[in-house]
């Protein structure tokens, strides 16, 4: 049997899986994807890339890219609640297009979420990792077994073109095959939380005159409340592609006409060609372990949430770039076992918070009430849609307004993360506040340069120094240790304002590890951030997060 050997075997081609290839190949490290389709996208789905995520793909190089894809770049993704795309218009959320948004970027981050639908997000991705000469990437190739043990993983893999069976030697491996995971299931973990929690029936459809037809402009979802399955309506490509999602009970979904349903959602006859039609479950779980030895579980493997916020791929990716990080850090010598280690401690409460944040705003739009006084003329017509409207701006606002799910979370129970006894910030879902509290993204603030503090981060730490802070032992500490660290000298009062401390250390992946005003401890800071014990004991927080809330 062929043997190959990589530093680090990614398994699913997914945007997780290509995300996690993007970060180890901007890192140098070698790696292998193996997929066992060829990347098509065969039903879009997950159009909404949030801020953080465009902060990575900035750091890649490819953010303009994801921005500027074949997506009208002027098309509002204005949110229309109505009663049927032909009737009454309910409420309405105006959102910007990629280009407004871009434009008016810059307080909180250089980046602005964008509507990039994955049938050109994905082979962005695709083409971006396969860029980088430390990265293979190989189709119709499937796992069909692996084994660990202390020195890596065996796994072994077939081309399901020629029937070839080869074995893969790797350090590590990466468990990017989705949420029907065969690692996943293959290493016993469990799902925490609830599956199954509603039944839905998705549809592709091609409609050229949905748009001219319909009387409430251009938006970007269109979501329907008087239909007998209550849908949502997102556009594809701006044109005339859409995917239209229905609620409907266990097993109904094989007894519908998609064709039907659309023109129910519609409100009247529309000419659609069905392009694709899928029953999907909407499920609120997270593997109640993260890591088996050498395999990490990334993405949908660890966690699937309701398409409820955006959160789905945009934590997949989040976890891509922690663990990326963390194995290129320990591949190059210079990190510890508790980088690993960390992983999980980092990243599955933040799937938790995000699986019930989604869960939440599922549960916000599943009880609408619904009144067939909507569609009805004249003054009680009126009164019910004015009381039915003005329930959705109060309860359905926050799906669309998540920057403190996007740039507000943190890393509180990190091995890696000094804690340094300071009450955490609010955690609103809603609104950010930038801190360089331990664990949080640091804050972007413009330069003179014109660059963001954000792009200063990602090769190694950072320590943001403030005009007089001593960071000579920062400096020595790494020289003697290995650890990869520059030093930036904040020199902008309004810089040193946002940060507070007077010194700042900052991990490679823009998270805040440490701050402080003196610097005497700085080996052990340094040895801590790096994952390796230190000589004096620090300890962080116990996190108590846990799925559906209850500790």
């Amino acid at each position: 049997m062929p043997v190959s050997e990589t530093a680090v075997l990614i398994v699913g081609a997914g945007p997780v899986g290509l995300a996690l290839a993007c970060e180890l190949g901007w890192r140098g490290i070698n790696c292998l994807v193996v997929e066992q389709g060829q990347g098509d996208v065969v039903f879009p789905a997950g159009e909404a890339i949030n801020v953080r995520t465009m902060e990575h793909l900035r750091r890649w190089g490819i953010a303009d890219a994801a921005r500027q894809s074949e997506f009208p770049q002027d098309y509002p993704r204005n949110v229309v609640f109505v009663t049927r795309l032909l009737g009454h218009q309910l409420a309405r959320f105006e959102r910007d297009s990629n280009e407004s948004a871009h434009a008016k970027a810059g307080r909180f981050s250089p980046e602005a979420a964008i509507w990039c639908p994955k049938k050109w997000f994905d082979p962005l991705l695709r083409r971006h990792a396969a860029s980088f000469p430390t990265v293979s990437l190989r189709d119709h190739c499937r796992l069909e077994a692996f084994e660990q043990d202390d020195g890596g993983v065996r796994a072994t893999v077939v081309d399901l073109v020629t029937g070839v069976r080869r074995q893969i030697h790797a350090a590590y491996m990466a468990a990017c095959d989705g949420a029907r995971s065969m690692i996943r299931r293959e290493l016993g973990i469990a799902f925490e939380g609830t599956f199954a929690e509603g039944h839905n029936f998705g549809i592709y459809l091609r409609a050229p005159d949905l748009l001219a037809r319909q009387p409430h402009g251009l938006a970007s979802q269109f979501l329907t409340i008087s239909t007998r399955h209550r849908a949502a309506l997102s556009t594809v490509n701006g044109k005339d592609l859409w995917r239209l999602s229905l609620y409907v009970s266990a097993g109904e979904a094989e007894s519908l006409d998609p064709a039907a349903c659309v023109r129910e959602a519609f409100g009247g006859d529309l000419d659609v060609e069905i392009l694709r039609a899928q029953p999907w479950a909407g499920h609120r779980v997270v593997a109640k372990s993260y890591r088996a030895g050498r395999i990490f579980l990334v993405g949908d493997a660890a966690h699937m949430l309701w398409p409820k916020g955006g959160f789905g791929a945009n934590t997949g990716i989040g976890d891509a770039v922690d663990l990326g990080w963390k194995l290129a850090a320990v591949l190059d010598g210079w990190g510890g076992d508790a980088l690993l280690a960390s992983y999980e401690a980092e990243r599955r409460p933040i799937g938790v918070r995000n699986v019930n944040e989604a869960a939440s705003n599922r549960a916000a739009d599943h009880d609408l009430p619904s009144d067939p006084l909507l569609e009805a003329a004249g003054a009680d017509g009126d009164a019910a849609r004015q009381r039915v409207g003005d329930i959705i701006r109060a309860t359905r606002w926050k799906e669309w307004n998540t920057l403190g799910v996007q740039l507000g979370y943190r890393y509180a129970a990190s091995p890696i993360v000094v804690a340094d006894g300071t009450p955490e910030p609010p955690d609103d879902p809603s609104d950010y506040q930038p801190s360089t509290w331990p664990g949080v993204r640091a804050p972007h603030h413009w330069l003179a340069s014109g660059r963001s503090t954000l792009d200063l981060f990602g090769r190694g730490f950072v320590l943001v120094a403030q005009a007089g802070a001593d960071d000579a032992p920062f400096a020595a500490a790494a020289a003697d240790a290995g650890v990869p660290l520059q030093v930036f000298d904040a020199d902008d009062a309004d810089l040193a304002a946002l940060y507070a401390a007077p010194l700042v250390l900052v991990r490679p992946d823009g998270h805040v590890a440490w701050r402080g005003v003196q610097a005497g401890d700085a080996a052990d800071v340094l040895r801590q951030a790096a994952g390796y014990p230190r000589a004096r004991a620090s300890r962080a927080p116990r996190s108590k997060e846990s799925v559906g809330g209850n500790p």
